[in-house]
């Protein structure tokens, strides 16, 4: 993230537990940063609710729509963050969206007040990440979220959406971050057969790749803090085991294997499924 051009982020709020943990995340984030925070309670009132015309918003508002802002707003004063907050009448994952369009950056939590216990992503997060066309960051209540990001992990698998993602990593990583550029290959299991006899010359040339886009963005870049980690192993599973130790989980939201149809790579949607830290979704930019 440029240092000198002012930024919005959009933080999703629904009054639940969950949200207020991305609250915290995107605050601690915004330390040192010219970033303007939009704390942005979207809900959609019963028949008997409706506003009528010219009444205020937020005068038929449930009451968790007021919940902790002035706490909110403190924290974020403490921390020396501009927040304001916009309440709106609508569905949760179109109102994000929309809103999304003048921001440069979606935060949300991995489940809200609509969540069913049983699902470990919420529906208006699963949305966010897939459609928004701005980075969107999934903070799980495992995370750690009132400490700045000091330690990245990129999936890199070639493609340009993951070369977007680790340009991505790498504009938001603070001077001090360390980014950890992942890549890994494995047949696919309908094709194992066919390809374990030949699959060191298949495992050389994307380990090649995988360098060989790393050397060059190192030169250009001058960044010392990279680390770099190429497996044959299951690519999903290696971004989780290698996120584990870190503060943040960066993915392009299609890589090699997604299909032209799913805007979320099967790997994406694995990650943000299952990782325990932060997860940055990056889209392609069309």
């Amino acid at each position: 993230m440029t240092p000198n051009r002012k930024h919005t982020w959009i933080v999703g709020h629904d009054g639940s537990d969950g949200a207020d943990h991305a609250v915290d995340w995107a605050i601690a984030q915004a330390m040192g940063r010219e970033v303007e925070l939009t704390l942005l309670r979207a809900w959609q009132p019963q028949a008997l609710d409706v506003p009528m015309q010219n009444v205020s918003v937020d005068a038929f508002a449930p009451k968790w729509v007021c919940r902790n802002i002035d706490e909110i707003t403190r924290q974020a004063s403490i921390n020396d963050t501009v927040l304001t907050q916009r309440i709106v009448q609508g569905a949760p994952s179109q109102s994000l969206l929309e809103a999304s369009e003048s921001a440069s950056m979606v935060v949300l939590g991995s489940r809200g007040r609509g969540g069913f216990r049983r699902l470990l992503l919420g529906s208006v997060s699963s949305q966010c990440a897939t459609h928004a066309r701005v980075p969107t960051v999934v903070v799980p209540r495992s995370a750690t979220a009132d400490v700045p990001v000091r330690r990245i992990v990129v999936g890199l698998d070639g493609s340009e959406r993951s070369r977007l993602a680790l340009d991505w990593a790498m504009d938001f990583a603070s001077p001090v971050a360390t980014i950890l550029v992942v890549g890994a290959w494995m047949p696919s299991r309908s094709g194992y057969v066919a390809v374990v006899q030949h699959y060191t010359n298949e495992l050389d040339e994307a380990r090649d790749r995988f360098n060989e886009i790393l050397d060059g963005i190192e030169t250009d870049a001058g960044r010392t803090m990279f680390e770099r980690r190429f497996a044959f192993a299951d690519p999903a599973a290696t971004l989780l085991e290698a996120g584990d130790a870190a503060d943040l989980v960066v993915v392009g939201q299609r890589g090699h294997s997604g299909l032209g149809a799913a805007l979320l790579g099967s790997v994406s949607t694995h990650v943000l499924h299952r990782s325990n830290v932060p997860v940055a979704i990056v889209p392609d930019g069309d």
